[in-house]
């Protein structure tokens, strides 16, 4: 199989990756980057996609990753585009949230405030085990304060139609920060929360490798 590029949640990291096995020849990791004041999501996928060398990639993005992946796929015209845990419409996101953006309530809201509160992010994100629970905080501690509040605007801003060409989803039954909502070409995980690339690898790994294997075969 060739590359496949990954694109982790927002303001992680290959972390998230860490416990799939996924049988392709190799993996790269797409990187964040630091945004431009104001700087759209499309622009800023534009930048992104420096690190995306191979034409007609195969995308996997997972949470604000996927959102990203959705952006990416709209120039780079990947073979495959894999949702995990993410949304592939701004129809998909919940009302609560469409109304924070409308409010702007994100800019109001101080980023060191919303990180001392990471106590309640297993429960919100699905994570169960210690391991998990010390990535999470970790990854929350770490988050660049300007690149949060840049990318929850940019996703509560966001206007992408339905279209699902060559898009597959893996979601969570259990998913609280973005939960799932039916779609064609769903793939659904049990009573998997928003974490479930961790908590539940090895099945997310069956499902990637299956996908992947089609998509190799049709090439």
């Amino acid at each position: 199989m060739s590359t496949v590029y990954f694109i982790s949640g927002l303001g992680a990291d290959e972390r998230m990756f860490q416990f799939l096995h996924i049988h392709c020849q190799n993996r790269v990791y797409v990187y964040w980057i630091q945004p431009e004041t104001n700087e759209p999501l499309h622009d800023y996928a534009r930048r992104l996609a420096t690190q995306i060398t191979e034409p007609n990639p195969i995308l996997i993005g997972m949470s604000f990753g996927g959102v990203v992946a959705i952006e990416l796929a709209k120039f780079l015209h990947p073979r495959k585009t894999i949702l995990i845990s993410s949304i592939a419409s701004s129809q998909s996101l919940p009302w609560y949230y469409r109304l924070m953006g409308f409010l702007r309530l994100h800019q109001l809201i101080p980023v060191p405030l919303l990180k001392r509160f990471h106590f309640l992010a297993p429960m919100l994100f699905g994570a169960a085990t210690l391991a998990e629970r010390a990535l999470l905080k970790q990854v929350i501690l770490e988050t660049d304060p300007h690149f949060l509040r840049w990318a929850l605007g940019q996703l509560l801003a966001w206007k992408q139609p339905e279209r699902y060409d060559n898009v597959v989803m893996i979601h969570g039954t259990a998913d609280y920060i973005l939960p799932m909502r039916e779609h064609p070409n769903i793939i659904k995980i049990k009573d998997a929360g928003h974490l479930m690339v961790l908590s539940h690898a090895s099945e997310i790994s069956a499902k990637l490798n299956q996908i992947l294997e089609e998509v190799i075969h049709v090439r």
